[in-house]
């Protein structure tokens, strides 16, 4: 059957207006063909994350940087001049330079592409009259799902039965005591911490059970909504690359200037141009500082490595003087800085 997805203010809608709206039953759901049919039409339930760019374009960005055009100079120059040992000392430093930041960076996609699988759970739900645990991933709009204590929703829906249904939204809405849910419909105007008709993806079932019509799948979630605008967001370039690039132009123009300078002492003197020419070249290169590009990239690697000892995950390796910059971050607390969940640290007996 057809329906028409996404649908907005499901809050707003009764129980019945929520079946019909989404072509299924109370007691049996919906079939295993419509449900193969809307996953075809509408996806699966997973977040669409953008494409990843190609790891060889990865390995290539990491030489984007005036550093490294200036280290390449360099190599060209000492090759021209058949200073072989110059040159494979330059180059080897550029590659290195280059490894470290494209294996950190690599790291750090495969780390986000596994989390991103253990986001796929097995979730309880109602076709053609029979329950039964099916991947997250393939539960399609209009699904009847199954909800008790301990599971997470697997995505938005809008509940038909509720008992003395709790659920944990923190980590969505930052709010640290459990909702209570019921089915009873609710103004437009409804915040989103108060559609308590509601189940939102990601969160909780702490106390009760009850039962909900998969709403919003994927993107469509609250969550995913949330994701999209995440990975949407343009990359700006990190003060570290600021100070780089403006130290790069500093160091050509005091290059430029320096051998300019020898340049025209050497004409004063009567030298000949191309003794002039070939000196002033590799002054040049012996004036810029090739270690510079490797000590910043293994100061930050060293700094990713220490931010994943404590559960960080680093996607840019510049990133990590960017967050060292920082002076005040502006969160909310619960879902963020805490979990929301109390943990035993220690046991008192009374003395005997």
């Amino acid at each position: 059957m057809k329906i028409n997805y996404p649908v907005e203010d499901l809050h707003t809608l009764s129980v019945e207006e929520v079946l019909n709206t989404f072509q299924t039953d109370a007691n049996a759901g919906i079939n295993s063909s419509d449900a193969e049919q809307r996953s075809k039409e509408f996806g699966l339930n997973v977040y669409q994350v953008q494409q990843q760019k190609p790891v060889w374009l990865m390995f290539l960005e990491q030489f984007k940087s005036p550093i490294v055009y200036l280290l390449v100079v360099g190599v060209a120059v000492s090759i021209y001049f058949k200073d072989f040992i110059e040159a494979i000392a330059i180059g080897v430093v550029i590659l290195i330079n280059a490894l470290i930041g494209f294996l950190m960076e690599l790291q750090a996609r495969n780390s986000m592409n596994a989390l991103r699988e253990m986001d796929v759970i097995l979730s309880k739900v109602i076709r053609e009259g029979k329950t039964k645990e099916i991947p997250s991933e393939k539960l399609a709009p209009g699904d009847l799902i199954l909800l008790e204590a301990g599971d997470v929703i697997p995505g938005d829906g809008r509940l038909i039965v509720s008992n003395q249904l709790q659920c944990d939204e923190s980590s969505l809405t930052g709010e640290s005591l459990p909702s209570e849910k019921n089915t009873e419909k609710l103004p437009k105007d409804t915040s989103l911490g108060d559609q308590l008709n509601m189940v939102f993806k990601g969160t909780s079932v702490m106390n009760g059970n009850g039962k909900a019509v998969i709403t919003g799948i994927s993107q469509d979630t609250q969550l995913g909504k949330i994701t999209s605008l995440v990975e949407s967001s343009e990359e700006t370039t990190t003060p570290l690359d600021k100070k780089l690039n403006a130290l790069s132009k500093k160091l050509i123009w005091l290059t430029l200037l320096m051998t300019l300078i020898f340049a025209v002492t050497g004409l004063i003197q009567g030298k000949k141009w191309v003794l002039i020419i070939k000196t002033s070249i590799a002054l040049a290169v012996a004036a810029f500082p090739e270690g510079l590009p490797i000590v910043s990239t293994v100061a930050l690697a060293y700094g990713m490595m220490l931010m994943a000892k404590r559960n960080v995950i680093v996607k840019k390796l510049s990133s990590v003087e960017t967050l060292g910059s920082t002076n005040v971050i502006l969160t909310d607390k619960t879902g963020t800085l805490t979990e929301n969940k109390i943990f035993v640290y220690t046991f008192s007996f009374p003395e005997e």
